[in-house]
């Protein structure tokens, strides 16, 4: 079982190149954390805190390796290694990095809103498109969604090979 992140800001592809990617992975489940409790309205902060609860609960939960759509914060992946280490396994991160003006347009067919670009701008200054914590950062601005998550199956494999210690054996 591995719990594998595909990162990023908005409108950078996660939830479809992580679709893809659970699908070359035997038995994994696809979770779109953008999928909340949050009321209508809620303030960012309370977006994330019922995101990453949610998630939490999957990652508790999970039979098997779960692929996770989520944008993430230093302090969030923090939280789900930890939700991972309480398994016995560890968090993959790939982030999704094509660059800002191509985030800004629409793609995929759905118009961003004028606040949704706002936020992109502001992702893009907070890191998010080259965090720290990142396994693989991948510029997907040229890749088709099967591509870009080929690749991230690739980096997985490998990531995989590497001895992980007794809680994986």
């Amino acid at each position: 079982m591995d719990i594998i992140c595909v990162n990023g800001p908005i409108n950078a592809g996660k939830s479809t190149v992580a679709r893809r990617l659970a699908g070359l992975l035997p038995g994994a489940g696809f979770v779109e954390g953008d999928d909340h409790d949050a009321p209508e309205g809620a303030d960012l902060d309370t977006v994330i805190a019922g995101g990453l609860a949610r998630i939490e609960g999957l990652i508790a939960a999970a039979a098997g390796t779960l692929v996770i759509a989520y944008p993430l914060r230093p302090q969030d992946h923090a939280r789900l290694a930890a939700a991972a280490a309480r398994r016995g396994v560890r968090l993959f991160t790939a982030t999704l990095a094509p660059p800002m003006a191509v985030a800004l347009a629409d793609r995929g067919g759905r118009p961003l809103s004028a606040k949704e670009r706002e936020r992109i701008v502001e992702m893009y200054a907070e890191g998010y498109a080259a965090p720290a914590f990142s396994d693989v950062i991948l510029d997907n601005a040229g890749l088709t969604p099967d591509q870009a998550a080929t690749v991230i199956a690739e980096a997985v494999a490998a990531w995989r090979a590497v001895d992980r210690g007794p809680a994986r054996r």
